[in-house]
């Protein structure tokens, strides 16, 4: 290879970093506009009728109307049979948790994939942290029949998420 398709290869690197770049930089504020509008509809969908600030990862849900707390979103993630468990729980300021959304999951279609339904996360509403376990270790919470796994793994994130989360409605209350 010669110095001039050196020069030339070299250019065309540089142009194409710099075009690279350039497009990132573009689209990088789309990007975050949709991921941010997209957290807003989910967390809407735990608490309709709030606005909803970020301190430290928890979402607190304040009332339009009057600003008055409503209660705090988390973050929670699991380990189920299939892979990792995303989910979002939403709690009252009482400390009861007012619902739970699974995000994403891997679990196997018929059977662990069933923790998505809504009669298995209904029976959350409504639970302090004490009744979150499975009903074979004291609890409230009935497993999916031949998805033991995939149910432990979300009522296990939901109820370490609460337990690190305890101090925000024992302090205020």
């Amino acid at each position: 290879m010669n110095t001039r398709e050196i020069m030339v290869l070299t250019i065309i690197c540089i142009i194409s970093g710099f075009c690279l770049f350039a497009v990132h930089n573009l689209v990088k504020e789309r990007i975050e506009k949709t991921e941010n509008t997209e957290m807003i509809r989910l967390l809407s969908e735990i608490f309709p009728s709030s606005e909803f600030a970020e301190e430290n990862g928890i979402y607190l849900a304040r009332s339009k109307e009057n600003g008055e707390l409503e209660g705090y979103i988390a973050m929670a993630e699991g380990k189920g049979y299939g892979g990792s468990i995303s989910l979002m729980i939403g709690i009252h300021k009482d400390g009861t948790i007012k619902k739970v959304k699974i995000l994403k999951q891997g679990e196997t279609p018929g059977l662990g994939a069933r923790i998505t339904e809504e009669n298995f996360l209904a029976q959350f509403e409504g639970k302090s942290v004490d009744e979150v376990m499975l009903k074979r270790d004291g609890g409230t919470i009935d497993a999916i029949s031949g998805a033991t796994i995939s149910s432990r793994a979300v009522v296990e994130a939901v109820r370490e998420k609460m337990l690190e989360l305890a101090y925000l409605w024992r302090s205020a209350g």
